[in-house]
């Protein structure tokens, strides 16, 4: 009785290490290389559409904003034709505007500066997201280089078109190392969905092959 348990806990040792063995070949045995499109990502990216969604919403404000304060500012200045030039009043006036529209200018310098660096902060954000889902992808599958590559097709033969394929980095890939769509189904995986917007043009799905995990 003991012989046989240690003959089936014997025999269990080997197939398990017989399947440890098989699942390292195949995991050896796969591309070392895979590429990804980061424009598809980031048009495609849930989180990153609602952070531009709620900055242009802030921008469209910060614009309606402006354009009543210089509607505002226009009118006094208007004012000015009610006294005339050189008097107190006159004088009071245009410094008036003047401090204003002062104001107004370094207000617009700094909101474009603060949505400047909003967008860039945005951009890092989910670049290190990115980043460490692709990191976490190739540990995991035995992918040892990841290349940035563009999948957009080739819509027209000029000469900015052909200026661009040739500053491309891939040339030709197999669909089967894209894995685009697998790291961007895991970025929108776990981002909350707000109602429907309208929708607009498809930038359609990827045609690449993911690799097997």
């Amino acid at each position: 009785m003991k012989k046989s348990l240690f003959l089936a806990v014997s025999v269990a040792a080997v197939s398990f290490h017989l399947t440890a063995g098989e699942a390292a070949a195949q995991r050896a045995a796969g591309p070392e290389v895979a590429i990804i499109d980061l424009g598809y990502i980031f048009k495609n990216h849930v989180r990153f559409k609602m952070m531009t969604d709620d900055l242009r919403a802030d921008v469209d404000q910060a614009e309606a904003d402006i354009k009543a304060a210089k509607g505002a500012l226009e009118k006094l200045a208007q004012g000015l034709e009610s006294y005339r030039k050189g008097s107190a009043e006159y004088k009071s006036l245009e410094e008036e505007v003047a401090r204003r529209s002062s104001d107004l200018n370094l207000q617009i310098k700094v909101q474009k500066r603060n949505f400047v660096e909003q967008e860039a902060k945005n951009l890092y954000s989910v670049y290190q997201e990115m980043v460490e889902r692709v990191k976490y992808y190739a540990d995991q599958n035995g992918v040892a280089l990841v290349l940035q590559f563009n999948g957009d097709p080739i819509e027209q033969i000029d000469a900015p078109g052909v200026q661009s394929q040739l500053n491309r980095m891939v040339v030709y890939y197999n669909r089967a190392i894209d894995i685009t769509p697998i790291i961007l189904e895991e970025l929108n995986a776990s981002v909350p969905r707000r109602p429907a917007a309208p929708v607009g043009p498809s930038t359609g799905p990827r045609q690449g092959v993911p690799l097997k995990r």
